[in-house]
């Protein structure tokens, strides 16, 4: 593989909670010099078909992927799967399962935003309106534009966060068959965002064994707002358990001008990239 690539394998795009389309986000990609990029929408694969087509207009290689949300003793984790056939029946039907499970979710939330006298029925209208699957993020961006906050931290700090009235927790399928729903669609599991995940020492460890016995192959080394520190620990991880290194800037919009599309993303010598055989 040609070193000089430019490798992100974690992005969004409006199939599910990022800003831009598939082709904008192709476009943006490719003005950031990036040579190989995945689309790993959350629970979603609507948005592959136009970004591989954009991606071949202008000679880049679009890496079919997904965000794929589950659990491991309660606690949600997000798995990616990467070079997935989107044509997979298996994943097809596991995703439609997943966007039930977000709409019944969203119904709930805004069902309890108006028990606490906030226009439920109204937002409910509005992000039933979206490209894709509704997520909180879409929520909480037409509260905003209900005037029911002023900023979208705000919504989830007062309204939709753990604790508060509008929380819903969701019945995640577990790890174990999220990662075989990607196995079976012939692509790679990668952990996302390894250290956004509130575990003990002890409880990751024991979370990454089990990852492995699943049949989980990567982990994100570097991702959106990692620190130097947060770099060393995943380094850690992936050295200790024997996994491949990915990298994904995990963008979601130009508005977050802290975390643009490529950002800085380079693996430790001392890791294997997960595409290594993959790409020209």
């Amino acid at each position: 593989m040609n070193d000089s690539l430019k490798i992100d394998l974690h992005t969004h795009s409006n199939q599910s909670d990022g800003a831009l389309s598939p082709q904008a986000l192709v476009e943006r990609a490719h003005q950031a010099g990036i040579n190989v990029l995945a689309l790993t929408d959350h629970d979603s694969i609507a948005g592959i078909e136009a970004a591989a087509e954009a991606a071949r207009a202008v000679g880049m290689s679009l890496v079919p992927g997904v965000e794929i949300s589950t659990a491991w003793r309660a606690q949600a984790i997000h798995v990616l799967g990467l070079w997935i056939d989107p044509t997979s029946p298996a994943l097809q039907g596991a995703l439609a399962a997943q966007a039930e499970r977000r709409k019944e979710r969203m119904r709930t939330i805004c069902g309890r935003l108006s028990k606490a006298r906030l226009p439920g029925e109204a937002l409910l209208r509005a992000v039933s309106g979206i490209p894709g699957v509704a997520t909180r993020t879409h929520l909480a961006q037409a509260m905003v534009d209900e005037g029911v906050v002023e900023r979208t931290d705000e919504a989830f700090r007062k309204y939709l966060g753990k604790g508060k009235c509008g929380h819903v927790a969701v019945d995640w399928p577990g790890l174990a068959e999220g990662i075989a729903w990607i196995t079976a669609a012939g692509g790679v599991a990668v952990l996302a965002h390894p250290c956004r995940y509130g575990l003990s020492a002890g409880a990751r460890r024991r979370f990454l064994t089990d990852f492995v016995t699943a049949g989980g192959k990567g982990i994100e080394v570097l991702s959106g707002g990692n620190s130097l520190q947060h770099l060393e620990s995943c380094t850690r991880m992936a050295e200790t358990h024997g996994l491949l290194g990915s990298v994904g800037s995990d963008f979601h919009s130009p508005q977050f001008a802290w975390n643009p599309i490529g950002r800085s993303l380079k693996l430790p010598d001392c890791i294997t990239p997960i595409w290594r055989g993959r790409l020209p």
